[in-house]
């Protein structure tokens, strides 16, 4: 096997290059513009571009309206949240409604930083350089989350409308100053914590310090929430029929009794299913060390095939609720014609051939969950079981896409889907019992598995 590259290789491979003609197109072609717009594939777009869904949320294109995270990671905040208030605009009679995003922002920062700090001080007994160390150190405070942790904000601080705490605030939507101040300090705080338990010092007044100082950070960057999870608050707007109505109630209240999230009963509450074929279907799958509240719910998902999750996909919105899932964005994105597919590009031309499967993919961290998006409508062929295509909701705005809306091909839902949300009462009894049962033990995985990785 010869190892290092000489130029009498490399001479012969010139030559044979050109005179190869498909080469010669290729390299002509790619080196005049982007090989995205020039390697679409008309064809096949207009084979699939067909915005049109016989399965879909009612009136939920009279909600609005589109939501823009701008730079910030918080699609996951989006993508929860935009499901949600669909429940609210219809309980409350209203045309347009944000919850918002900005409030539960505030709190996964100062939870996270917490979170980091417990980490550290149960990693003690670990070398500083060990793999697991340097993973808590690498990103203790970033944007991205997934729906469990969103799930615990809600259920500690509950939720507030837009207008109680809005995002005109420069480090919400352009979070990376801030996260980067964040996570300077907090490695500092590590390094303390580690020599002071070396010391065999009493770190809970040091613990306490830290995070009062991360609180003031915190604060200096981003409003402090006016309004406490238990304190009532009160809001004004005008509904559908331009009447006013006042509310009045509690955050937590909010939550649960107007945008209907069940935050009590285990039995009804939202639960997460993946595809990973790397591992057996049917199977719990839990992520080690993953969460932003201490004492909050594991990262915990249950394991099935693209079948079981497009059908579940399928069951919400035929009971008129949206639904909250994870892909490997951008990729296969088409943002000016909102079409997502994988035979969009036409990279066999050019002698582009990838032939790995999912499971590969995953392993060698070629694919995984980076962004959490809204399934809103499909559309299932007659005779069909699954759908030919989904609508998806983003959250980049108005420009991006067809006015925020996006066409999601069943061939990329299958490859590049990696995770679904739904209510636990919605599912089969014998997939349900694996969330219930006290006798399943979840395969565990490692903080820095592909699974791991948070929607931004």
């Amino acid at each position: 096997m010869q190892r290092s590259l000489d130029s009498a290789t490399l001479a012969q491979w010139t030559q044979e290059l050109r005179t190869d003609p498909t080469y010669q197109l290729s390299s002509t072609v790619l080196k005049n513009g982007n090989a995205d717009d020039l390697l679409l594939d008309k064809l096949r777009l207009l084979q699939i571009d067909q915005p049109v869904y016989n399965i879909t949320v009612t009136d939920l294109d009279k909600v609005a309206p589109i939501t823009n995270q701008k730079a910030s990671g918080r699609c996951w905040l989006f993508a929860a949240t935009n499901e949600l208030r669909i429940n609210i605009a219809k309980r409350l009679n209203l045309k347009e409604f944000e919850l918002s995003q900005g409030y539960l922002f505030f709190y996964d920062k100062l939870e996270k930083a917490n979170y980091f700090l417990d980490q550290i001080i149960d990693t003690c007994d670990e070398d500083e350089d060990s793999r697991l160390v340097q993973y808590l150190l690498s990103a203790p405070v970033q944007d991205g989350g997934q729906y469990s942790m969103f799930f615990n904000l809600v259920r500690k601080y509950g939720l507030v409308p837009k207008a109680i705490y809005d995002d005109r605030n420069y480090s919400i939507t352009a979070s990376r100053k801030l996260n980067g101040l964040l996570t300077t300090k907090l490695r500092e705080f590590a390094e303390v914590l580690r020599d002071a338990i070396a010391q065999k010092k009493d770190v809970a007044p040091l613990r306490n310090s830290m995070q009062k100082e991360i609180y003031k950070l915190l604060s200096m960057f981003l409003n402090i929430p006016s309004v406490q999870p238990n304190e009532t608050f009160k809001w004004s707007y005008t509904d559908k029929d331009k009447k006013v109505q006042t509310l009045e109630c509690t955050p937590l209240e909010f939550a649960s009794k107007q945008a209907g999230l069940n935050l009590q009963d285990s039995l009804k509450t939202p639960v997460s299913l993946i595809n990973d074929p790397r591992h057996e279907y049917g199977r719990l799958i839990k992520i080690d060390r993953l969460g932003n509240v201490i004492d909050g719910d594991d990262v915990l998902y249950l394991n099935v095939d693209n079948e079981t999750l497009s059908k579940l996909v399928v069951k919400r919105l035929q009971n008129d609720k949206a639904v909250f899932f994870g892909s490997h964005t951008p990729k296969y994105m088409n943002k000016e014609h909102g079409i997502m597919d994988i035979q969009l590009w036409n990279y066999e031309a050019i002698d582009y051939n990838l032939n790995q499967s999912k499971s590969s993919r995953i392993k060698y961290h070629e694919s995984m969950m980076t962004h959490a998006m809204l399934i809103r409508a499909c559309n299932v062929e007659e005779g069909e079981q699954l759908p030919s295509r989904y609508c998806v909701e983003n959250s980049w705005g108005k420009d991006s896409g067809r006015d925020g809306l996006y066409l999601m091909t069943q061939e990329y839902f299958e490859e590049y889907c990696f995770q679904i949300v739904v209510d636990l009462d919605e599912l089969p009894k014998d997939l349900a019992e694996k969330f219930t049962s006290k006798e399943e033990k979840p395969i565990v995985l490692p903080i820095w598995d592909p699974m791991g990785a948070l929607a931004d």
